[in-house]
């Protein structure tokens, strides 16, 4: 089986792609898989250090000011266009996968033009434009939650959930921490802001170090590379307790190793909390398209398993008190585990596997018994 996948823009399209790709590769043998990206996206660093062949189009975000950026996206897009059509030509996919941002479109369109099976898949509860536009060409829509549902009427829709990396799953703790240098009695804290940073995030962990370094914890701070610079020369290394880093490649064992997480509250970063059965302090970016990291969190919130600031809230006080308070409160931190667990769907990726090879009519059943004869 041949499959095109397409997602970019951010880690949270990227990284849903890669656990469906490994997720064919565990049960189709003789699959093979392209990843298409932008030439601009974060996908041109994150695919290939995950060994899988990557090939870019032309494409860009339609930005909300007046700029060269914004209006050179149209004439992109068609480039793209063209572009995915050669691709698809070649590589002659048997189906494909798109995960959202602005690159999805021309690939999407081009393989309907070519009659290519299109799964369509929505980690967020409140879809973005490109998945808005693609779905009247999918084949199929999986969506992460079932509010979701109302924006795909008349369409064949699954909900699954967001697929997360089998790394992120089978990390095991004690491991994690050794890797990252970090002693296995203290409580770890990783503050999360999403793969291009969160600067007010980044700003209030930095003003409250002095008060952390009480609570006897290990800090990991993701701040993004925009910040990067900056927070080095605030910090200076005069917290011991506090690691910093642009960005965590390996960031399965920041999360295994962690106690409680602080994050953003996009899909993807939430999806890998929840499998981690990870409670954890969300800040939802109050530009999100149409407010989607809030309804995200609020699913997690009204669950029972986060605990939200708003933005305007966060503070050095807040952020303080909600980190004593998951770590003090043992009944709440274990009622906030289980309740991870209930809202978690760590099989999701195999779930669209399922899907894709239904579309094409294969029995994965029979693929397995032919392995185990071999």
């Amino acid at each position: 089986m041949k499959v095109l996948m397409v997602g970019g823009g951010t880690g949270g399209h990227v990284y849903p792609a890669i656990a469906i790709a490994e997720a064919v590769q565990e049960r189709i043998l003789d699959s093979k898989i392209l990843f298409v990206g932008s030439e601009e996206g974060i996908e041109v660093r994150i695919i290939p250090r995950e060994r899988f062949s990557l090939v870019t189009i032309k494409s860009r975000g339609m930005l909300r000011k007046v700029s060269f950026k914004a209006i050179s996206a149209p004439f992109m897009a068609i480039a793209g266009f063209f572009q995915s059509l050669n691709i698809i030509r070649s590589f002659r996919p048997d189906i494909i996968v798109a995960t959202g941002g602005f690159v999805s479109l021309p690939v999407v369109v081009a393989g309907f033009f070519l009659r290519v099976p299109i799964v369509l898949h929505e980690a967020n509860v409140v879809p973005g434009l490109t998945t808005r536009i693609c779905k009247w060409f999918a084949s199929r829509i999986i969506i992460s939650f079932e509010s979701s549902r109302k924006y795909f009427r008349f369409r064949k829709v699954f909900c699954i959930g967001v697929p997360v990396r089998k790394e992120i799953i089978r990390s095991v703790k004690g491991i994690a921490i050794q890797n990252l240098g970090l002693r296995q009695e203290q409580k770890i804290v990783l503050v999360l802001g999403g793969s291009q940073g969160a600067m007010s995030i980044n700003k209030v962990v930095v003003d409250s170090l002095p008060e952390l370094e009480t609570l006897n914890i290990a800090m990991l701070h993701v701040c993004g590379e925009r910040d990067h610079s900056w927070i080095i020369e605030a910090t200076k290394d005069r917290y011991p307790f506090y690691h910093l880093f642009a960005y965590m490649f390996n960031i399965w064992d920041g999360l295994a190793a962690a106690d409680v997480a602080v994050s953003r509250a996009g899909a993807m970063a939430i999806s890998e909390i929840l499998a981690r059965g990870l409670p954890s302090i969300l800040v939802p970016f109050p530009y999100s398209s149409e407010g989607h990291q809030d309804h995200n969190a609020d699913v997690l919130v009204k669950g029972g398993a986060a605990i939200l600031i708003k933005d305007r809230d966060l503070n050095r006080e807040t952020l303080v008190n909600g980190i004593k308070q998951l770590l003090n409160d043992r009944q709440s931190y274990l009622n906030m585990q289980n309740a991870c667990r209930t809202l978690s769907r760590p099989d999701a990726a195999n779930e669209i596997v399922g899907v894709m090879t239904g579309i094409l009519g294969i029995d994965l059943d029979v693929r397995k018994r032919k392995k185990k004869k071999q």
